[in-house]
């Protein structure tokens, strides 16, 4: 438009339109704003894994969006309400909040109300507040009208009861006044309390945010989102707070959602243990077996300190496995202090579950005396026993027993240790009709032997009685190598320590480590400064004695000619054996070998004392492999025996030697078994072998029959439990 054109002027219709368009524009960008905030408040709580990653997820998109500047989310617990997350709190300030009680009652009295519950009003406008009112009204009218119903119903009931008080109150005249007096100090006391409980309202303080607004999922809390102050003093409107609570509804479904996945994942879990039990039970039919397998598999189904089983033999029960254990002493029961409770379960076979904490409940639990002195005795605070029983009778009981001072078991965990304790009772009792089979481990085997034999044909029973004879031939003829050995360590046969004899400092160092040397090669020098001015000093004074005899010579002084002759002597002994130090400060290696210590360089400049080593040579071409026997072998090793060594570093060679050492002093093992150390010699071809690899060495200690080589063990177990 250019300057001279006039001025377009709006007529009122096209003002109030061009009002309207703007107000839409607004509304629509309200709206999308609030689908698109809702959008991704739903997709960052559903990528949450548990209850507080989804409130933190939640919580932080709503209150960002909703400029909020301080929120947090409580969740509902069966005991109350904790702190789930928290928005624009500082450390502080959060754990306050978990331990503010105005605030957990904010949170109970919107949860009561099932409504919008407001602590500050004036962070909500008034259409908002009249609108919650109103639904508070609302249903406190529809829950009175329910309350009529029920006190109609009992109207009757009622009028019989105030006619029989009616016909009781002459005889109850003469106790009026004292009831009467009764009443009046009540009434004073009620007085009393309701002043305590004021001032105790008044102590704590109010609420940390403004308003809390309830999230139930079918007519149960599940959470409650409180909120603060909005960012430019803004307030809470009528559609902020519905909105507010759509998405809540989103919330509490995610919320469920993750409680269910929690509650499921935890019970696949407990089955799991519980199948591991099952198949380490019902692995074997050998009853020691199947009690330690309970008592130390258990703990996977219910954490636990200690575990034991105890059957039942005649009117008592006797301990037969305890978890970690693998040998009892014979006093194991006033160890654990396990006789009261154990003489407790015998008089009363039921399921028991008692904890430290419970005798001071009242009434106390069954067996209180009994389980008190059972936890002033030793460390365990809780004791469960569940009875292994059938429809044949009590085998005994599996207790479980946890140093915490309240052992809580969830429902699921109970009904878990109800199907371990059948599975073990079955499991039990198999191995006990088990054991009762007379030549149980011969009888299926002959059995099965017999009818194979009996379904081969002629050439086939001929083939097959050839082939026994074979075997009990091999078994009876000495044709079996014997060999004995164990864990071994490669040593060198022969090394030395290259030693300075003088005192002084590494003057050269002509070696490294690893090097092969000769004998008489140069290693090094040791140099010392003081040996050489003694030397210098030696031969100035043999000089001047010289001087000495040939003055006393010419002087015709006998005897001083004889005195400086001998203190020459022994001047020039001196001599010869500083000189023989000097010799020696040339480190040489003693015989052929490999220098074994690394970083020989960096000795150059320390200083030696005499008699202290510079470094070791050792000659590899043979080794020394020290190998451990045990004691119920040793007696078959002798001297000059051929010995086979394999080492880690090559499993696939082997090395050939001979015994040369055998030890005499034995050691014993974890188990008490003694091993003793054989040494033999071994040729080093390539030096292959290296000080201190590790393998197994066996020495052939000569030839024996199969049989007796299988038969050995329980032959050596009968001699000595028969002698």
């Amino acid at each position: 438009m250019s300057p001279a054109d006039p001025p377009i002027t709006e007529t009122p219709r096209e003002q109030e339109l061009r009002r309207e368009l703007k107000d839409a524009y607004e509304q629509m960008t309200a709206i999308t704003s609030r689908l698109l905030l809702a959008s991704e408040t739903a997709e960052a709580t559903l990528s949450g894994e548990d209850r507080e990653s989804i409130s933190d997820r939640f919580l932080q998109m709503a209150a960002r969006g909703m400029e909020v500047r301080r929120a947090a989310m409580f969740l509902a617990e069966s005991g109350g309400f904790s702190v789930g997350a928290t928005f624009g709190l500082n450390a502080e300030a959060q754990e306050a909040l978990s331990e503010s009680d105005a605030d957990l009652a904010a949170c109970q009295a919107a949860v009561d109300a099932r409504e919008i519950h407001i602590a500050e009003e004036h962070l909500v406008d008034s259409e908002a507040r009249e609108a919650i009112a109103a639904a508070v009204e609302e249903r406190e009218s529809e829950d009175g009208e329910g309350d009529e119903e029920s006190e109609n119903g009992d109207a009757e009931a009622e009028a019989e009861a105030e006619e029989a008080e009616e016909e009781d109150e002459d005889d109850e005249g003469d106790e009026d006044e004292e009831e009467g007096a009764d009443e009046e100090d009540e009434e004073v006391e009620a007085e009393a309390d309701e002043e305590d409980e004021e001032e105790e309202g008044d102590d704590a303080g109010a609420p940390t945010f403004g308003v809390y607004i309830p999230v139930g999922l079918s007519g149960e809390a599940v959470a409650v989102l409180a909120l603060g102050e909005r960012a430019g003093g803004g307030v809470y409107r009528h559609d902020d707070l519905l909105f507010l609570r759509y998405m809540l509804r989103q919330f509490a479904l995610t919320l469920h959602r993750s409680t269910l996945l929690e509650r499921d994942e935890e019970r696949l879990q407990e089955l799991g243990a519980l199948l591991k039990v099952s198949r380490e039970i019902t692995s074997t039919l050998d009853l020691d077996a199947v009690l330690r397998s309970v008592v130390n598999t258990v703990s996977a189904v219910v954490p636990n300190d200690r575990a034991e089983i105890v059957l039942a033999r005649g009117n008592r029960l006797v301990l037969r496995a305890v978890s970690g254990m693998t040998r009892m002493a014979p006093d194991q029961i006033e160890i654990f202090k396990l006789a009261p409770p154990l003489a407790f379960l015998r008089a009363h076979p039921e399921r028991l579950h008692v904890g430290a904490g419970d005798l001071d409940d009242d009434p106390p639990p069954a067996g209180h005396e009994v389980f008190g002195e059972y936890f002033s005795a030793q460390q365990m605070r809780s004791f469960m026993a569940l009875p292994l029983k059938d429809d044949q009778g009590l085998l005994g009981f599996l207790c479980i027993e946890s140093r915490q001072e309240s052992w809580d078991i969830e429902a699921s965990e109970g009904d878990t240790l109800s199907i371990l304790a059948a599975q073990t009772t079955v499991a039990i009792r198999n191995a006990q009709l088990y054991s009762e089979i007379p030549l149980r481990g011969v009888s299926l085997p002959v059995s099965r032997m017999r009818s194979w034999f009996g379904d081969l044909t002629g050439r086939g029973r001929l083939v097959a009685a050839l082939l026994a004879i074979g075997l009990v031939v091999g078994l009876l003829l000495p044709i079996t190598p014997e060999r004995a050995g164990g864990t071994a360590e490669v040593k060198p046969l022969r090394y030395q320590g290259v030693r300075a004899l003088t005192e002084g400092v590494v003057a050269s160092v002509f070696v490294n480590g690893g090097d092969t040397v000769r004998r008489g090669q140069k290693l090094g020098v040791v140099e010392d400064l003081d040996l050489a001015g003694r030397i210098t000093d030696l031969k100035a004074q043999i000089e001047g004695e010289r001087r000495d005899i040939a003055a006393a010579r010419l002087a015709g002084d006998v005897s001083g000619w004889r005195a400086h002759e001998i203190k020459l002597a022994g001047l020039e002994g001196t001599q010869a054996i500083e000189e023989r130090r000097a010799e020696a400060r040339v480190l040489v290696a003693p015989f052929d070998g490999q220098i074994l210590e690394m970083d020989l360089a960096q000795r150059q400049g320390q200083h030696l004392d005499a008699g202290q080593s510079f470094c070791t040579v050792a000659a590899l071409h043979r080794m020394a492999v020290d190998f451990e026997v045990s004691e119920d072998q040793i007696g078959r090793v002798r001297i000059g025996q051929p010995v086979t060594v394999k080492v880690m570093s090559y499993p696939t060679h082997t090395f050939h030697g001979f015994v040369s050492e055998a030890g005499w002093a034995g050691h014993p093992d974890a188990r008490g078994r003694s091993w003793f150390t054989v040494r033999a010699e071994v040729d080093n071809p390539g030096q292959m072998l290296r000080p201190g690899m590790t393998g197994i060495g066996k020495a052939s200690v000569g030839l024996r029959p199969a049989a007796a080589l299988l038969l050995a063990p329980v032959v050596r177990g009968l001699n000595m439990r028969l002698w």
